[in-house]
């Protein structure tokens, strides 16, 4: 059984997906596009161009653009009087959505029995997002599990109210976890670390459910990436999750996308360079890791990223393949290889691992987490 970790399902990208105003929502599109390392280019003659074109690189403030699609239904911009574009959302999404339909026949295409869908709010508001999901999930109840999407900067004020939310979303079924987002919450202007104080409350609720928490670590996001120290960060956010963990030994803890692959990337070697103190955190038993290189690596590194192969031996070593999963960030991850090939990194071109440990990465460690029976 192969189970992927790690996959999205979202309405199309230029929808109100649940927010106030269609506005509301491509305001949180643009802090995403105009953060992330895909290459821009002008429509009109495929010209280079890049992210100034969406956020001042010396302020970090929002541009003033306009949303539109080109020509092509690709999602674009026209920022002084020109169109810009990247490939943020793959080009095989045509309407720039992702249905359950489709990432089901991927799923079969690829030999995939199961995928958990995660949750970001560049495809939705909370509230909307979490029923989108949940409606898929019960249509495709052998296929599909969800994560509860959270208002990270509303937790402090709200803490039992959500805690509520939450329970409430747990009972209605199809739920593989929660998923925590510490950047939002710090973007809501909060200083207090989020582990106790005024989110204990919550914490005590989601620990009383019992549900895995996937707490997605990597750094801030909108114009907090400008200023932000992805490496120090990242530690830090660590040592906060180290806490967490600690105070609620029975829930088992889940980082995503594994850790920030790009930050601890080194040019020179072509290779990455974990520092040391990164695998503190699972040193205790409850702590997963999910491995997904082709979405950050892959405008690095081609197929079959062989280079990744010393990382992932590294991860087997020091944290255990029973507690690795397999992941793809599937539909993104097209933008650079097929769903198979995802696959096919660990079923076929890593030569260390064994049979046991390529049986834990690729769905028996997923598949404990949410108590499928394994076959």
């Amino acid at each position: 059984m192969i189970i992927d970790g790690h996959m999205y399902i979202f309405p199309p990208k230029d929808s109100q997906g649940g927010y106030p105003t269609l506005a509301d929502k491509m305001r949180v599109v643009h802090a995403e596009e105009g953060t992330h390392h895909q290459p821009v280019w002008r429509v009109r003659d495929k010209a280079p161009a890049d992210n100034s074109t969406l956020i001042d690189p010396d302020t970090g403030e929002l541009q003033e653009v306009t949303w539109t699609r080109d020509e092509l239904c690709r999602l674009a911009w026209i920022y002084e009087g020109e169109t810009y574009t990247k490939v943020h959302t793959p080009p095989m999404l045509h309407n720039l959505e992702s249905t359950p339909e489709l990432m089901i026949a991927e799923m079969d295409y690829a030999g995939v029995e199961v995928g958990v869908i995660h949750t970001y709010p560049v495809f939705g508001h909370y509230r909307f997002l979490n029923q989108h999901l949940r409606e898929a999930t019960h249509r495709f109840p052998s296929r599909l599990r969800r994560l509860v999407s959270l208002p990270e900067a509303e937790l402090p004020a709200s803490a039992n109210a959500l805690a509520d939310y939450v329970r409430a979303e747990v009972e209605r079924g199809g739920v593989a976890g929660v998923q925590f987002i510490p950047g939002f919450y710090y973007q809501g202007g909060h200083t207090e670390p989020w582990d106790a104080g005024q989110l204990q409350p919550f914490w005590d609720v989601v620990a009383d459910l019992g549900t895995p928490v996937y707490f997605t670590l990597l750094g801030g996001v909108g114009t907090r990436a400008f200023s932000r120290d992805w490496v120090e960060g990242y530690l830090e956010e660590q040592a906060i999750l180290s806490r967490w963990v600690r105070r609620y030994p029975a829930l088992a803890a889940v980082v995503t996308h594994g850790f920030p692959w790009r930050a601890f990337y080194d040019s020179d070697d072509d290779a990455i360079a974990l520092p040391e103190g990164i695998f503190d955190l699972f040193e205790l038993p409850q702590c997963h890791l999910q491995l997904l290189f082709p979405i950050i690596m892959g405008s690095v590194w081609e197929y079959p990223w062989r280079e990744a192969e010393p990382t992932v031996v590294l991860c087997v070593r020091r944290i255990g393949a029973d507690r690795l999963v397999y992941g793809t960030d599937m539909p993104m991850v097209a933008r650079f290889c097929t769903y198979t090939q995802t696959i096919d990194q660990f079923r076929r071109h890593c030569d260390f691992p064994s049979a046991a440990d390529r049986e834990h990465i690729l769905g028996r460690t997923a598949a404990k987490l949410m108590d499928i029976p394994w076959s």
